[in-house]
């Protein structure tokens, strides 16, 4: 597993200029919704990035990538071949493929506890872990169910855009009427978005973990691309 990280990580921060226009998206949005609201919505913001970081890997990044080893036999069976079982190599390749997002999502980490406290600290990581994993499982999913690299490619930005611009997780729910808000917080994206900005309670950490733990089978149950 140790290697295919290390082939990853190598692979995907090779060149700055990529890491630079991998965050351009996320960081754009954090300078719109703080000009729009007049800095009210900054940390809701923050957290809309983080989300915004973890769920783009998982769901885009991962799936194109998977899809994309069916066209490239003899690299998928180097990965196959290598000692342990199948769904420590998905784990292995979903960990070196955050490696990119790594810096900014420790960096908003950090910049949000700054400003909402230690004590927010715990909840935070639970809460990126549970959405890394279910991301990842939906990226999973999607890269080993996927026959076209294109429609793939489609679908999985369809998706990151549907679950990440649109829904109030740059911005708080509270702008939306409130019979919305409650059906939008069953969204992963929008239940960890409101943890790690401080404003979700216990509820929305319990269903971030909820989604975690459905991406989580969708690894484990990970027996090859070509399933």
């Amino acid at each position: 597993m140790m290697a295919i990280i290390e082939y990853y990580a190598r692979a995907l921060t090779r060149g700055r200029f990529s890491l630079l226009s991998f965050a351009l998206q996320p960081l754009s949005f954090i300078f719109i919704v703080y000009v729009v609201s007049g800095g009210k919505f900054l940390n809701t913001a923050l957290a809309g990035a983080l989300v915004s970081f973890v769920v783009g890997v998982g769901i885009a990044d991962l799936a194109i990538e998977l899809v994309g080893m069916k066209t490239r036999s003899r690299f998928y069976d180097i990965i196959m071949s290598l000692p342990g079982s199948n769904w420590r190599k998905a784990l292995g390749i979903s960990l070196g493929m955050s490696v990119p997002a790594l810096p900014y999502v420790v960096l908003l980490t950090a910049i949000l506890v700054w400003r909402l406290g230690v004590d927010a600290f715990s909840r935070m990581l639970a809460a990126i872990a549970a959405l890394w994993l279910w991301s990842a499982g939906i990226g999973f999913l999607l890269g080993v169910k996927g026959k076209e690299p294109i429609r793939v490619m489609r679908l999985s930005n369809l998706l990151v855009t549907g679950l990440t611009v649109f829904p109030p997780v740059y911005y708080p729910a509270s702008v939306l009427p409130g019979w919305l808000a409650k059906i939008l917080v069953f969204l992963p994206t929008v239940s960890a978005s409101q943890v790690l900005s401080g404003t979700g309670g216990r509820a929305s950490l319990i269903t971030t973990f909820l989604w975690g733990v459905l991406g989580l089978a969708f690894l484990l149950r990970f027996a090859g691309i070509e399933e």
